[in-house]
């Protein structure tokens, strides 16, 4: 069969596999996934890679529909990126390639594939939403069958894949609810490469990327770092609630709350993390707002830099480097230590320090209390108008709807604080103006 696939007549006739490799080839790569829509699907089977066209002028259509129904008939489909995938074909078994490799290499390869075509065409007409129309089915099948070439090694060798399916879907749907605009005041503050690229209907799309080895996500999409907004100049005022109110739920000590959990130290529930290390930091029972400042400050610096030496008589501190050399010691007689998330970090891939290897640890971990949280969440709000719109670390910004009531506010600080978290809720009109309130 020629590598063009037109009728659903010749999708039937393909020779049916256990396993593929697909990957979306959209109307412009630049664009956000829901600012686009597919021109092609690039389906590769063990024997051989076809065109699956859905929109290009050199072909005949196939139904998307019909494509996913060809999908489902196989037990595991290969990607390159689950995430964005998704966002168009589904399949129960979807494997991201991109987190095998780096659990294979502990690093994120970047394949160089673009025909001349394509560099030319993008060097040209960089904004045009239907590039990929223009560019001929034989140019994308080259550089489609250039990446499946280079990717196909690591089929086989993903490991488990509950966590990457979990994370892909959660952080997805907080792309796909957007954050509205002050379009007036986004203007004046930001400067995207083209907005039509992020941005419809005074709506923006963040995108995460999900491609860090520690697998803490990044989110800077479009000319905008969402999880870097400056606090001090105004800008914050941009992004709006859709419905009535922004109300961020903050956790307070999350990592040093993880840390403990880790390392098996209990704090006093009732007491401010920090208030009970300042304690014993100033050997006093009450601090002052500046002591309590500093208190964060002492302690961060030990937790990431390493303890000083006027800090090891504290217990919390004492357990942490002790934990610090089991843990070295298990990836020096080892050769890895295995994450929460199931990645393994190989000591011959990395140079790590102690201090470096615990903080990855810990990044990985609040990774995968975030994703955990994220899915109840999203399953609370599902049927719900209010929405999560931005995760920030140790913070998750919902765009509520006074419709879905007070209850719903209260069912998510329960999910956030359900394994002896605290969170603090802070409400307002936009990103800029949020507040701490005394009734959450």
């Amino acid at each position: 069969m020629f590598y063009i696939v037109e009728t659903s007549e010749q999708l039937d006739r393909l020779e049916q596999y256990d396993e593929c490799f697909i990957r979306i080839v959209t109307g412009n790569d630049s664009y956000h996934p829901l600012q686009t829509y597919p021109v092609l699907v690039y389906y590769r089977n063990k024997d051989k890679g076809y065109i699956l066209p859905i929109k290009h002028s050199e072909t005949f259509p196939l139904r998307l529909s019909d494509i996913q129904a060809f999908l489902n008939k196989h037990t595991k489909v290969y990607c390159q990126d689950q995430k964005y995938t998704s966002y168009f074909l589904q399949h129960a078994n979807l494997i991201d390639l991109n987190q095998t490799i780096l659990d294979q290499e502990n690093r994120y390869k970047l394949f160089e594939c673009n025909t001349k075509v394509h560099q030319d065409f993008y060097s040209d007409r960089p904004y045009v939403i239907n590039i990929n129309e223009l560019i001929p089915v034989s140019k994308h099948y080259e550089k489609c069958e250039c990446l499946y070439e280079q990717l196909v090694k690591y089929i086989g060798l993903e490991g488990s894949l509950e966590f990457y399916t979990d994370y892909a879907t959660q952080y997805q749907i907080v792309e796909k609810a957007g954050i509205d605009l002050n379009a007036s005041k986004f203007g004046r503050h930001y400067d995207p490469t083209w907005e039509a690229y992020s941005i419809e209907n005074s709506v923006i799309y963040t995108s995460y990327n999900l491609y860090n080895l520690t697998t803490r996500p990044t989110n800077a999409f479009n000319a905008i770092n969402f999880l870097a907004l400056n606090k001090e100049d105004g800008s914050r005022k941009s992004f709006i609630p859709r419905y009535d109110l922004f109300i961020e739920f903050d956790f307070e000590a999350y990592h040093l709350i993880l840390i403990a959990k880790l390392i098996g130290y209990t704090f006093d529930s009732n007491v401010s993390v920090h208030t009970q290390l300042g304690q014993q930091y100033f050997g006093k029972e009450e601090l002052t707002p500046e002591e309590y400042a500093q208190s964060k400050a002492i302690t961060f610096k030990q937790i990431y830099g390493g303890v000083q030496k006027e800090y090891k008589s504290v217990e919390f501190f004492q357990k942490i480097e002790e934990y610090i050399t089991n843990l070295w010691k298990e990836y020096q007689d080892t050769g890895k230590i295995v994450l929460q998330t199931g990645r393994a970090l190989h000591k011959s891939k990395n140079d790590f320090t102690p201090q470096k290897l615990f903080n990855y640890q810990i990044q990985n971990l609040e990774t995968y209390q975030n994703v955990k949280i994220l899915k109840r969440l999203n399953e609370l709000l599902e049927d719900k108008l209010s929405k999560v719109v931005l995760v920030v670390y140790d913070s998750f910004l919902l765009d509520y709807s006074l419709q879905d009531g007070k209850q719903v506010l209260l069912d998510i600080k329960e999910i956030i604080q359900s394994e002896g978290f605290t969170v603090k809720a802070k409400i307002g009109q936009n990103y800029d103006s949020l507040k701490l309130t005394p009734y959450l």
